[in-house]
Order: C-alpha cells, then structure tokens, then sequence
C-alpha cells in the first residue's frame, strides 16, 4: 500500500505528542512492508523553488512544504508573537492557497493509494481537497480539539473550560472546517470522547474510527520496581498553566514536613523557573528539567504515583499511557479523554481540575499506603495486554483498506 502521511510538523521539529504518534506510525507502517511518504512543513528560507525539499528520517522520505505565513507553527514558542499576529496566522490557515502548487508536485510524485493527515495547521483544509485528486481514501487523525476549537484545547482565554458547548466564535470556526468534511472519507479517534465532541460539533454524518495511541515502555519486571522508601510521585508535562502547574504549586508545599513523600517533576515550558526554585526550597522535591530516553523510563520504573493534572480537554496524553503501561497508580482531572485512559481502572483516581483540595486529600491518603500502592502495581503489570506500535499500525491498515475499492 503506497500512503502519504502528513502531519505539519515531523521529527526533528516536534513539540507535542501528536508528532510522535505520527512518527512511530509511519515507522511501523513502513516495518510492516509498505510504502509510506510523509509530508510536513518548514520554514520559507529553507526551500526553493520549486517549493519543497525532501529529506530523509529512519529511511523514510518526507517531503517537506514551505506555506505562506506570518511565522512557521515551529517557531511559535521562540518569537511568541502577539494576539494580533496570531489572529493573522489563523485567518490565513483557514485557507493557504500558497501550499496548492507544491502539494500537488509532491502528491505527483508519490501517487498515493491512502492519505492520511495528522494536524494540518499550516497546510489549511486546502489539503484536503488537493487530496482528492489522487485518492478518496483520505483518513484524518484527531489528536485535539483543533478543527472545532481555535486553541484546539478548548479552553478559552481566561483559561476557562468550554465542557461541552463552544462559544460563539468558536462555532463559527468549527462551521467552517466542517464544510470540507465531504474531501475526508473516516477520522480516526484515539478515545471516544475526543470522538463523541467532533459528532457534536459538525462531523457527526463521517464514520470514527477508534484507535488508541500506542507507547512502548521497557517492560518491568517485579525485581525493577521500588519496594521501600519514600512514596514517589511523579508530575511529567508540558509546564504550562493548562496543564495544572499551578494546582500542583500550590500542593506540593503542603507535604514539606512529611518525611514519605517524595515529588518528581519534570517537562519543560514557562514555569521551569518556578519549579526548579519549588524543588530548592523543598528537599522532598526534586526537579529534571525535560527528559526524554533512558532519563524518562528511569522515572517511570522508580515512581509510584502518576499525576495528569491538565484543566484543558486533552486528548491522550502520551506520557499518561507511558504511566499506565509501566503500572503507576495515576491521579488525573476529569476533563477531556483522561477519564477514559483512566476512569474504571484500578489505580486510577479522578479530581475536579485545579481542585488543590482533592488533590491534597487523594495524595495524602495513598502517603498512608505506600505498601498497597506498590503491590497493586506488581498486580497490574502482571496482567498488561500488550499494544505497542505494531498494533497501532495493523489498527490503522484495517481502516485504510476499508477505504479502498477493493475493500467494496
């Protein structure tokens, strides 16, 4: 199967999860034995003409589009450019005519069988429609709340949650992506609540596929795990204000004097700052700056306790499923797909996001039980189904081949 993978941003230039979903998807694909391209973007000085450049990554082809725009998605955090000039941004990727042309060179040159299209800010749904001329099996993955949703978090700018309604202009804006749903044959959903907000707001007449994200952590053995000290508790994320940094200051002072407690936190973004001087005023916390590799699994495998403390509607958060996968007990707000990866489960608590109240309780009360919480963990892990990226990848093939004629 020749298939044509886009995702606005790709590896080296990744900033969140959805780059990595789409990354091991593509490398799995391609382990599987088919032919897989991928199709990104990048700055404007870094092409020319005739509009693209390909590179290669793990032996795979990606083709890489420079659109007209005030700045390149990338560069976003470094220039952090102002409310105006954002708002230009956005007015321009409702529709980019300038990624038309290239598209269609590099869609000339792969000739796919199956699109399928990960977050498309830059390319606009002008892609969807170039799309067409090659193939109607076209799948797009949600990985946010980006085509309903202009922060894609729904969350408005007072950092209020939009639990189930949009506000207006929002609406508005969800309205207009929906009038290109007839270019995308099926989204693909990694939870069902993702799945169940986009049939609410204008995508409820296209077929959702539900495909779970994978991760692959090492896998853990009994004799891998902590069976003494202090009761671990990691916070691993983005360091943003959505993502419940501030609950999280306001908590962790709060167990100073509690020689069984230990906070782990690590990530990067705007309140690095604030939780390096937290971890130097408190010698129970400890601060790691941005992990990645061995640093990661490290604090997977020697902590207990997995917090998830977004007050956005996230969808699933990869190193959410990384805690599952190595069997912390995880604590997590009620909001967005979390409840999902987590409700139900043994090991899983759910809070009210920013309930500092709730958190303090839950935490305390699993301080008490140290002993408990680490041999629920042996019990989980004993009893993991395995799903990595290989069953990821045969998920997807199974939609993909339902799109094609010969699936008919």
């Amino acid at each position: 199967m020749r298939i044509a993978l886009v995702s606005a941003l790709f590896p080296p230039y990744a900033i969140g999860g959805a780059e990595t979903v789409a990354a091991e998807l593509a490398r799995a694909l391609r382990s599987a034995g088919h032919h897989v391209d991928v199709v990104s973007t990048c700055r404007r000085d870094a092409v020319s003409r005739p509009g693209y450049r390909v590179d290669e990554w793990e032996g795979i082809r990606v083709w890489r589009i420079a659109p007209w725009n005030l700045y390149w998605s990338f560069d976003k955090r470094d220039q952090n450019p102002n409310g105006l000039v954002r708002a230009g941004w956005h007015m321009v990727d409702l529709w980019n005519p300038s990624v038309v042309h290239p598209l269609r060179q590099v869609l000339d040159q792969i000739q796919p069988e199956v699109v399928n299209t990960h977050n498309i800010d830059g390319f606009s749904p002008v892609l969807w429609q170039a799309a067409r001329r090659y193939t109607r099996a076209i799948a797009h993955t949600l990985h946010d709340c980006h085509l309903i949703c202009m922060r894609a978090t729904m969350q408005r700018r007072d950092g209020t949650v939009c639990q189930q309604e949009l506000c207006g202009s929002c609406r508005v804006y969800a309205t207009y992506h929906a009038m290109f749903r007839r270019h995308v044959k099926v989204l693909i959903s990694p939870t069902r609540t993702l799945a169940e907000l986009h049939r609410r707001n204008g995508w409820s007449d296209l077929p959702i596929e539900c495909v779970q994200n994978a991760v692959e952590a090492p896998l853990l053995r009994d004799a891998d795990l902590p069976d003494s000290g202090p009761l671990r508790i990691l916070f691993m994320s983005r360091l943003e204000r959505e993502k419940g940094c501030e609950a999280l200051l306001s908590v962790v002072p709060l167990f100073n004097q509690m020689s069984g407690v230990e906070f782990h936190l690590a990530g990067s973004g705007s309140y690095e700052d604030r939780f390096a001087q937290l971890a130097v005023r408190h010698g129970n916390v400890h601060f790691h700056g941005f992990v990645s590799g061995p640093s990661k699994y490290e604090l997977l495998r020697s902590s207990d306790v997995f917090l998830q403390l977004s007050e956005c509607h996230d969808n699933a958060p990869l190193s959410l499923l990384e805690a599952r996968q190595s069997g912390l007990h995880m604590v997590g707000t009620d909001v967005g797909g979390i409840p999902e990866l987590i409700g139900g489960l043994q090991g899983g608590e759910l809070i009210r996001p920013g309930d500092t109240q709730a958190l303090y309780d839950v935490l305390s009360a699993l301080a008490g039980n140290t002993e408990s919480v680490r041999l629920q963990r042996r019990h989980r892990l004993g009893s993991r189904a395995p799903y990595g990226y290989r069953q990821m990848a045969d998920a997807y093939l199974q939609v993909f081949s339902s799109l094609l004629p010969h699936s008919v």
